[in-house]
C-alpha cells in the first residue's frame, strides 16, 4: 500500500502536506532551516554577506533535498501543473 503524505498544488509546482508523515516532515525541514539561520547569524545586527549567502544556499540545497526525498509521496505526481 503506497499512503501518500502530500497532495500537489493546484496550480505551479509544489505540494501540501496531507497526513501527519508530511507535516512531521515539513515541521523537520522548518526546523532545519531555523537551525540554518541561527547558525549562519541571520538575526544578527551585524551579519556579513557571506552569512547571508551561505544561508541561501543552505535554503536551496535543503528544499532541493526535500522535494528530491518526498517527490514519490506527492499524490498523482510533481509536475508543473497550469491553469485549466
Amino acid at each position: 500500500m503506497n499512503k501518500f503524505w502530500f497532495r500537489p498544488k493546484r496550480l505551479g509546482y509544489g505540494f501540501t502536506p496531507i497526513s501527519w508523515e508530511g507535516w512531521l516532515a515539513t515541521l523537520i525541514l522548518i526546523i532545519l532551516l531555523l537551525l540554518s539561520a541561527y547558525t549562519n547569524g541571520i538575526w544578527e545586527e551585524v551579519t556579513s554577506s557571506k552569512d547571508g549567502i551561505r544561508f541561501l544556499l543552505d535554503v536551496a540545497i535543503f528544499t532541493c533535498l526535500f522535494t528530491a526525498l518526498y517527490k514519490d509521496k506527492v499524490e498523482g505526481g510533481l509536475r508543473w501543473r497550469f491553469w485549466k
